[in-house]
This record gives C-alpha cells, sequence and structure tokens, in this order.
C-alpha cells in the first residue's frame, strides 16, 4: 500500500497578511522565509494528525482489493475521483461509481450486492484510488469596479478563501509553530530522537501537540 499527493494544494490555509500579523512583522524582507514556514507548519499539523487542512488529491495504491471497507488516509475526504485497476492484460480499467461508495466515515465500500472485478492482476501497485480530500473552501462572490470602464460599471469577481472552513485548532498549531521556528531560524534542535533514524527532533513549541491530539485520525 502507497499513499501520495497527485495535486498539491492551491493554497495555504493562513495567508502570508494574517501570519506577518500575528508575528508582528510589518516589512515585505521576510516574506519568502515566512511563506515557506507556513507550508512547513501545514505539513507538520498534516504528519500529525493525520487529516488534510486544504483541498487536494491523494491516491492511495494496493496489490489486491479490500475485503472490508478501506480507510482513506488524510480525511475529510469529499469524494472519490476514481478507482483503476490492471487487468490481467496489463491494460489499466475503470471500477463504475455504481460499484463502490464512500461512508460518512470516510471509507470506500463495495455498494449492496457488488464485487470488486475479478480480473485484476495481483501486483504492486495494480489498483489505484484516488480521491479528493481536505476541507472544502469558502467560495463568494463580489461586484468590484470595472477597472477602466464607465462610472458604476461593476464586473463580478470570484474570492475562494482556502482555510475558510479549516478548524481554527489546527491554524492556531500551525501560527505557534512558525512563530518558534520564525524566531529560531538557525534550526535549533531539542533532546534526543528515538526515532529509528537517530536524528534529534526539532523544537515543537510548547502546547501545539495538546491542541492537535483530540483532531488526529484514529486508526479504526
Amino acid at each position: 500500500m502507497e499513499l501520495k499527493v497527485i495535486t498539491p494544494p492551491a493554497a495555504e490555509p493562513l495567508t502570508l497578511a494574517e501570519t506577518k500579523l500575528h508575528l508582528r512583522v510589518d516589512h515585505t524582507a521576510d516574506d519568502t522565509l515566512i511563506t515557506a514556514l507556513i507550508a512547513t507548519a501545514r505539513e507538520w499539523v498534516e504528519s500529525y494528525t493525520g487529516k488534510s487542512l486544504v483541498e487536494q488529491t491523494r491516491q492511495i495504491t494496493l496489490s489486491s482489493w479490500p475485503y472490508a471497507p478501506l480507510r482513506l488516509h488524510g480525511g475529510p475526504v469529499q469524494e472519490i475521483s476514481s478507482v483503476k485497476y490492471l487487468d490481467k492484460t496489463g491494460t489499466e480499467q475503470t471500477v463504475a461509481e455504481t460499484v463502490y461508495w464512500l461512508t460518512p466515515g470516510g471509507e470506500i465500500s463495495l455498494d449492496y450486492g457488488q464485487t470488486w472485478p475479478s480480473e485484476q492482476i495481483r501486483g504492486p501497485d495494480s489498483i489505484a484510488i484516488t480521491y479528493v480530500t481536505g476541507y472544502e473552501p469558502v467560495v463568494t462572490e463580489t461586484e468590484v469596479p470595472v477597472e477602466d470602464g464607465e462610472e458604476g460599471e461593476t464586473e463580478t469577481v470570484t474570492i475562494t478563501d482556502y482555510g475558510g472552513n479549516v478548524p481554527r485548532q489546527f491554524k492556531q498549531a500551525m501560527l505557534l509553530l512558525i512563530g518558534t521556528w520564525y524566531e529560531l531560524r538557525e534550526g535549533v534542535f531539542v533532546g534526543k530522537s528515538t526515532s529509528i533514524s537517530g536524528r534529534a527532533t526539532p523544537e515543537i513549541p510548547f502546547g501545539v501537540k495538546e491542541i492537535l491530539y483530540p483532531l488526529r485520525e484514529v486508526p479504526l
């Protein structure tokens, strides 16, 4: 089983402006650094919680069909885009949407009376399930004056807020991480790591894990 991101987020759950406000930064000299820290903080939070904060497309590959409902990692899952497999001739096939469904808990499950295709090749990555995950962005439309237009002439502009539906706990944890990393930008490491690699772990500010712990994706 392998999980990968097919289409990364189009934007981050925190804007540069609101992050700079938290950091009390009123210049542009560190904009590139802060933008990178926002992405790094979001990736850390996603890794720790097993959740996707903003809309993205992921894919899980399997060697055989699941016998029970399969949790699609990185919820909340919005929709299943496709289920594809290699048949015994090595040709890619698409499973009809009527065969499966997305459960409220973010699992892919066979629909009533359905079975998975039997002509699938058993082998690494022979099955690919592609799905859209993350909190849905808030999309609004507003009327703005037309540039160089006649007086009173307006046009409709669509505004997409990718962090509009992201719970505030995730954003607060990100801000705490960014604030610490911004101040300790030289790369401070603390303690001894218990990881297999044996490397020290980066500074994680107090309270971040406590905020995120109740929001983690719990394996079934």
